[in-house]
């Protein structure tokens, strides 16, 4: 196949690392001629000499819709079509906001659009609710337009999008995410320790996440004043990685004895930390799919996460859920972790075969060709 794997649009982290990781895993399928369309963000993870002459490279320094610059760059878009032939044009995420004349199929994970019932919306002002609705619309319009084949993370995501859009299931697919290709080649002995020596009675629970309203995370300052008053028989720590500035901010003093924030960390060290930490705790509130589940099966520590279809669709009987706005839930999840014997040893042996259902990277990648080529 001759394709075209677009990410003009994308610039946040989570969508970045899932292009990075399929670009290269496309270098083991040797038999396609891959163009490659580079945002900024993408192309700052690329190190062009990794990769044989049949994949060919391509700049984009403004994405294709805002501003004077992206009528520019739509007609790049379609000149570059128009001179490659492709065979299908694959936009990881979309909406690509323009219209190829080639086949088309669009990655989606905006889970803002399709689960209108999470609590999420409460918490954010009106002014970003107008305003997430205005893309809503925009988004949704513009998906319909550039193509009609989609790729989603999860099947609980196939089925909304399909209502969302309006289009037949026979055309969205679902292609698990999975963790990255750190995990693969982590290698305990080789490592250094991030984190400060634990006491002999310390367990950590792990919130590797960015300090956005949908994390969830300022739920500690409810939370561990009832762990406080509880007898937990462990010195419980939780493990942060945001902003400082932030951090400070937004965490009352009481919940600080308890937290030890790392601030931004390198994508390279997450197995790490997963291996100085005891659980993965994510009270979020709603995602399209978070890498931070396999990621833990991976590194064989178990989930406590929050009971929503989005989660449950992902770790099935391999976590263990709470609601996550109500802080004594999250506190009684957490004693029986602590307290039921081989609790913890169920959920990882669970997460394991769980896993397999993921694949790794090079599974995934394949899946995502074997689409293209059904199409």
């Amino acid at each position: 196949m001759k394709l075209i794997i677009n990410t003009t649009t994308l610039s946040g982290t989570g969508v970045t690392q899932v292009a990075v990781s399929f670009i290269y895993e496309c270098i083991a399928f040797t038999e396609n001629e891959y163009h490659l369309f580079l945002s900024k963000t993408v192309a700052r993870e690329i190190n062009t000499e990794d990769f044989p002459d049949n994949f060919h490279f391509y700049y984009f320094d403004h994405h294709p819709l805002y501003g004077r610059n992206g009528f520019s760059v739509r007609k790049k878009l379609r000149d570059l079509e128009q001179t490659i032939c492709p065979d299908l044009i694959f936009s990881v995420f979309g909406p690509a906001c323009w219209t190829p004349g080639s086949k088309h199929i669009s990655g989606f994970a905006n889970s803002y659009y399709v689960y209108p019932e999470s609590p999420f919306f409460s918490k954010i002002s009106l002014k970003d609710f107008l305003r997430i609705n205005l893309m809503k619309a925009a988004h949704r319009f513009f998906l319909k337009r550039n193509g009609k084949y989609f790729i989603c993370e999860t099947e609980d995501m196939s089925q909304r999008l399909s209502e969302f859009l309006k289009v037949g299931p026979a055309n969205i697919y679902t292609v698990s995410n999975t963790y990255n290709r750190y995990f693969e080649t982590y290698d305990a002995s080789a490592r250094k320790r991030l984190l400060p020596e634990p006491s002999a009675n310390e367990y950590r629970f792990l919130s590797l996440a960015s300090f956005d309203i949908h994390k969830n995370l300022t739920i500690l300052n409810e939370l561990i004043p009832i762990l406080n008053r509880k007898k937990m028989g462990k010195d419980i720590k939780f493990i942060l990685t945001i902003d400082q500035a932030k951090y400070e901010k937004h965490f009352s003093t009481e919940a600080k004895a308890r937290i030890i924030n790392l601030g931004r960390i390198e994508v390279k060290d997450c197995p790490q930390i997963y291996a100085e930490c005891d659980a993965l705790f994510l009270p979020t509130l709603i995602e399209s799919f978070s890498a931070n589940y396999p990621e833990a099966m991976k590194m064989e520590i178990p989930v406590l996460t929050s009971g929503y279809s989005f989660a449950k669709s992902i770790c099935e009987d391999a976590a263990l859920y709470f609601d996550p706005l109500d802080a004594e839930d999250i506190a009684d999840k957490m004693m029986m972790i602590l307290n039921i014997e081989n609790l913890s040893k169920e959920l990882v042996e669970k997460g394991k075969k769980r896993l397999i259902t993921f694949g790794d990277a090079k599974v995934r990648a394949k899946r995502y060709l074997d689409i293209f080529k059904s199409i």
